[in-house]
């Protein structure tokens, strides 16, 4: 079998490219354009990542190269690939250099996938990366500066953080897809935003949004899933009022045939403006996210969103570029939180099979009206020595034990959302 073959066998029971090595794809090869170097890029970055890294990574690297519209990139990566699994040396790559500058380019293939199937689909008038199933959207990562930074810097501008689930919507005249963050399609919300889309798109040619969807019950509360909203709806009296599909939108990622994530984020915002207004004049499913520019509409901001006891706010540069993933070095898209502190007492211990721990997380419970009430568990912000306390501790007295946690609230039913360990009370 020769590399040929062997990348044509690895295509037929290739799983679904996974959103870790698209990220990469982002942050590190389009990032630096080594995409453009055909199989030099390839050799380039398994020369400056590839050190220890597996067969199926590499192939995943020659599937999404594949996917971008990138063959000969993907060569390289297959070429590695049946070298590192059949032990044979394929037919010489380009000599790797080791500067990462001045590496020999070659003329960027325009090809896109050609095959269409369920899970592939293809629109003709976008390019590889905005294809459906194949966005990585931009991440907002733990803002490493206090809000107070983010207010006074001009660079920044403000977006209210929403209770639902990131949703990027492809619409064209005859079929809309919508992809979730880990860029599985699924299927639409409801019929009012299905028709709004199909009808705008019919008007303005095809467009990309990014944004969050997210179902509001009769108390006009944001709730992640329609099952939720439901929930609500029944406690509060109302069984029959269904759920409302909101779809919330941040930035428009193409639109009048231009590829916008080539642009500053300002431009990507106004555009999402611009077609949110159309959509919203059609269905009042449709939400644009605003965004706070100044001083004063970014303390604005902040205290509504204390206010409402929200999870906090997304700062983004409005000069950024967009790039799929998680930035942790440029911080193009940074999140505040507003955090609670709870004490806590200690009500079980969660087992583990990982050796010299003695457990997974803890079971926390909360004293309201004499009654401990369990609020769910903790699962990080101790180290290997204070898991060894907090056992000691618990084993010793396992009803007097209290704690204090820090967490981002209480979900609807009650539990600690994204809770921490800081110390004993």
């Amino acid at each position: 079998m020769d590399c040929t073959e062997y990348a044509s066998a690895k295509r037929k029971t290739a799983k679904k490219i996974s959103t870790d090595i698209r990220e990469r794809w982002n942050n590190r090869i389009v990032q630096r354009g080594l995409h453009l170097m055909g199989e030099a890029g390839a050799v380039q970055y398994l020369s400056d990542y590839g050190r220890g890294i597996g067969t199926a990574k590499v192939i995943g690297f020659a599937l999404c190269a594949e996917s971008e519209g990138y063959p000969e990139m993907a060569m390289g990566f297959w070429k590695r690939a049946f070298e590192l699994e059949t032990g044979e040396k394929p037919i010489a790559l380009n000599a790797p250099n080791n500067s990462t500058t001045d590496l020999p380019a070659v003329k960027k293939s325009t090809t896109a996938p050609t095959t269409e199937t369920v899970n592939n689909p293809i629109v003709a008038e976008l390019p590889p990366h905005l294809q459906p199933g194949r966005i990585v959207t931009m991440q907002p990562v733990d803002a490493p500066s206090d809000r107070s930074y983010y207010i006074e810097n001009p660079d920044y501008w403000g977006q209210p953080k929403r209770d639902g689930n990131r949703a990027v919507i492809v619409a064209t005249k005859d079929k809309v897809y919508y992809q979730s963050r880990s860029t599985n399609l699924r299927q639409q919300p409801s019929i009012a935003i299905e028709q709004a889309l199909i009808d705008t798109a019919a008007k303005i040619g095809t467009f990309v949004l990014d944004g969050e969807l997210y179902y509001k019950s009769c108390t006009g509360i944001e709730h992640r899933t329609g099952a939720q909203a439901a929930t609500v709806n029944i406690e509060s009296g109302f069984p029959t009022t269904q759920p409302s599909a909101i779809y919330a939108i941040f930035k428009c990622l193409f639109f009048k045939g231009n590829d916008l994530t080539i642009l500053a984020e300002s431009e990507r915002i106004a555009a999402g403006v611009e077609v949110g207004k159309m959509l919203n004049n059609l269905s009042p499913a449709f939400e644009v996210v605003p965004t706070f520019r100044t001083a004063a509409e970014k303390v604005l901001l902040a205290k509504q969103q204390e206010s409402e006891n929200r999870e906090g706010e997304v700062w983004v540069l409005h000069n950024c570029r967009y790039v799929g993933g998680k930035d942790v070095k440029n911080f193009p898209m940074v999140r505040t939180k507003y955090c609670l502190e709870f004490d806590l007492f200690i009500v079980g211990l969660t087992a583990t099979k990982v050796a010299g721990r003695p457990f997974s997380a803890i079971k926390v419970a909360q004293e309201i009206d004499g009654k401990l009430v369990p609020v769910g568990t903790v699962g990080t912000g101790f180290s290997a020595e204070e898991m060894q306390e907090i056992a000691g501790r618990y084993e010793a007295n396992p009803k007097n034990v209290k704690i204090k946690v820090r967490s981002q609230g209480l979900t609807e039913s009650g539990k600690l959302w994204h809770a921490r360990f800081l110390e004993f009370c």
